[in-house]
């Protein structure tokens, strides 16, 4: 990995994720940041963009809903209108003087965090439903490409045989950036 990449993992239909590294312009950039401007970072100009909704995934591996590895790119043009959701490796969410920035703003706004639980479109047999906070108005960032959740979780909801299973996904942060399109209803409360 170069220094101005960073690790994310993604998640597409069917339970398939992706895993891989993708190029940032700077190292103070958020990842939702990144994933919701209007034009993603792409360093290597020797690699053409096939898709203008397109990031390229470096040192990519598709792995299946076991979570075993099914193959490896060198590199891999996603396309951001398949990414269901997204996370990367990063423990905690922010830095202090963003939480503190967040803070005034939410005093001055009004605005109180949220929780939310999100059911997202079927695909054949299954679809996700994750959970998790908002900071912030859940409204204004409804707009947004992707929906930033903390303390987050993601449940697959599969059916077999006549039967629904669930399949809880392990994921390595608290965070995930859930991609609004694919959002078919959503739960919204204000913890009291």
């Amino acid at each position: 990995m170069h220094d101005l990449q960073r690790q994310v993992t993604i998640i597409t239909a069917l339970g398939k994720r992706y895993s891989g590294n993708i190029d940032i312009p700077n190292s103070a950039l958020r990842t939702t940041d990144l994933f919701n401007s209007s034009s993603t970072s792409w360093k290597n100009q020797q690699q053409a963009r096939y898709f203008k909704d397109s990031i390229l995934l470096y040192e990519a591996r598709l792995m299946l809903s076991s979570g075993a590895l099914y193959e490896s790119y060198g590199n891999l043009q996603l396309r951001l209108s398949a990414i269901i959701a997204f996370y990367d490796e990063f423990t905690s969410l922010g830095r202090d003087d963003e939480r503190a920035r967040a803070e005034i703003i939410q005093a001055k706004t009004g605005e109180q965090n949220s929780n939310v639980k999100i059911i997202v479109n079927t695909m054949g047999n299954s679809y996700y439903e994750i959970s998790g906070a908002v900071n912030g108005a859940v409204q204004k960032k409804s707009h947004d490409r992707f929906l930033p959740l903390q303390k987050a979780a993601i449940v697959e909801i599969i059916k077999k045989e006549d039967k629904w299973f669930k399949r809880r996904f392990s994921i390595k942060s608290n965070f995930i950036g859930v991609n609004t399109n694919h959002i078919e209803a959503i739960d919204v409360s204000v913890p009291s």
